[in-house]
């Protein structure tokens, strides 16, 4: 039976095809991950039987060779390299051990421009923001008290240039960034949570930051979202050694969920022209 987090992967998911050709699909892994496929819900396309895909826009090609790899050429089809392919898929692996379905869907959704669900709580999931979300995302903060500890939204031309730059560069550059918070049930948006880079002066820090809508404050979103993103953090950023929070002084629901959360109260730093609290926790 499916977890409840493996059901919105389905539910969400937009693969729908894998093409391949069987004279490339040599190696163990690969041949393990051609035969779980079908059970997520992906058909498969063997090149070589003369199948084309129906909708190429949902469709992930893997590529051992140049010459199959060319087959998406002026096409909707997102590419895997392997082999002998060495440039210009729209991403290349060794081997195929850690590839599976969600893998191959999210270079799908990367080629189409669509958005990665990333986290998921109990209660909500993180995923990548888009344009659409604009028009929600500023109502999230007109809310009474949202930007009394935040920076307030761009005007809106200028939030939806700083949109496309950050979907293309954070994104797809880090592969981590500032999520939208949706509701399990609805998809409402309810929140923004996720990561940053601060510059202290001495050093680069990762920090991570969160708000919660009004009508979904004080009822223990904030350290649900914050718990799965300390988990997101080790499995995934523990490079960076420590991960970080930085607090108004006045801030006291966000100090109460630091406590929660047991971050190491460490001192005061100078964020821009505040003096913030900084809070500590090893990853």
């Amino acid at each position: 039976m499916l977890g409840r987090e493996q059901e919105l992967f389905r539910s969400a998911k937009s693969i729908e095809y894998v093409c391949y050709r069987a004279s490339e699909a040599a190696d163990d892994e690969l041949k393990r991950l051609l035969r779980e496929l079908p059970g997520a819900g992906v058909t498969l396309i063997e090149l070589d039987t003369g199948q084309t895909p129906p909708k190429p826009e949902s469709t992930v090609l893997l590529a051992g060779t140049i010459q199959t790899l060319a087959l998406a050429k002026e096409t909707k089809m997102a590419t895997v390299g392997f082999g002998s392919v060495i440039s210009d898929a729209d991403i290349l692996v060794e081997g195929f051990e850690e590839v599976d379905v969600q893998f191959l869907d999210r270079i799908m959704k990367r080629a189409q421009g669509l958005p990665w669900i990333t986290v998921v709580t109990e209660r909500c999931y993180l995923r990548e923001i888009t344009l659409d979300d604009l028009d929600d995302l500023f109502a999230l903060y007109a809310q009474p008290g949202i930007t009394d500890y935040t920076e307030p939204l761009y005007e809106r031309p200028r939030e939806e240039q700083y949109t496309r730059d950050y979907i293309d560069k954070m994104y797809r550059f880090y592969g981590y960034g500032m999520w939208l918070v949706c509701d399990r049930e609805s998809g409402e948006l309810i929140g923004r949570a996720g990561f940053s880079h601060q510059d202290l002066g001495d050093e680069i820090v990762l920090e991570m930051g969160y708000i919660i809508g009004v009508p979904y404050q004080r009822q223990g979103y904030a350290t649900e979202v914050c718990e799965k993103l300390i988990a997101f953090a080790r499995a995934n950023l523990s490079d960076f050694g420590t991960l970080n929070c930085f607090v108004e002084p006045e801030n006291t629901a966000s100090h109460r969920v630091m406590e929660k959360l047991s971050f190491d109260r460490t001192g005061m730093v100078k964020i821009g022209e505040k003096s913030m609290v900084r809070y500590i926790k090893a990853l």
